[in-house]
């Protein structure tokens, strides 16, 4: 097993790990819902580098979590109450750091050469490309519907409405980008987040928690099928290829 499936593995059992911990050993139900959110961040990411082609965007969401679980237990005052969901998140966002930190140093850098603003990379892509696109829309639409006709808490209202917009909006995006590779990755973290966000908010008892579940899900399926389907393809360099000859039939 090579150093990056090394790290993607590791990454998943410490989240794993993490998120277990946080029902076990936290206090509160604050502390409980960010601790496990973010281990399963560190999970999330882990597998992603496991499966796909380009590990960089994975590695380096590994080290933004642990970043930000470092950092958490500090800016936020109800996790002085709640040692046990503050060591969690300072020892799995520590070691997600150190290999997210890793990972990114072996990472190769990719030529950004802006080639492919001369090609017709719309011709190259699949209609299950657009398809991914336009479903990602309908569940974002649906999302932000149903936070407007359901009455449930703040918190649970605020989220659905917010998230499922941000769904909407990185639907958008890969329908109209050159090469919506990482767009498709952003919709299946923005759909994880909205699928962890009634435990992590403190709403899981709302009726709109089942909106935020079902569309989190089919957010975050989404967003992977398409992520490691181009992933597989290595659509961004048949973008560049493409771009790179029409560029010198133009020009030659």
């Amino acid at each position: 097993m090579n150093l990056k499936l090394w790290i993607g593995w590791v990454a998943i059992v410490i989240g794993v790990c993490a998120a277990v911990s946080a029902f076990v050993v936290s206090s509160t139900q604050a502390g409980q819902g960010l601790a496990f959110g973010f281990a399963a961040f560190i999970a999330f990411f882990g597998a992603m580098s496991v499966l796909a082609h380009n590990r960089a965007p994975d590695h380096w969401g590994l080290v933004v979590v642990g970043v930000v679980m470092l950092a958490l237990p500090f800016l936020s005052g109800g996790f002085n109450v709640d040692r046990g969901a503050a060591w969690t998140c300072w020892v799995a966002g520590g070691l997600a750091l150190i290999l997210g930190g890793i990972g990114w140093t072996h990472d190769k850098t990719q030529t950004q050469d802006g080639m492919s603003e001369w090609g017709d990379s719309q011709r190259l892509r699949h209609r299950w490309s657009y398809g991914i696109g336009r479903a990602a829309l309908a569940v974002g639409g649906a999302s932000v519907i149903m936070g407007i006709a359901f009455h449930s808490s703040i918190a649970g209202t605020a989220v659905t409405i917010g998230l499922g917009a941000m769904i909407a909006v990185v639907a958008v995006w890969s329908l109209l980008a050159s090469e919506p590779t990482h767009d498709f990755l952003l919709l299946a973290i923005v759909g994880f987040a909205m699928f962890l966000s009634p435990w992590a908010a403190g709403y899981a008892g709302d009726t709109i928690a089942w909106a935020a579940w079902v569309a989190g899900a089919l957010a975050t399926g989404l967003g992977v099928a398409g992520y490691l389907r181009d992933e597989r393809m290595d659509f961004a360099t048949a973008v560049r290829d493409d771009s790179a000859e029409r560029y010198r039939e133009q020009f030659r």
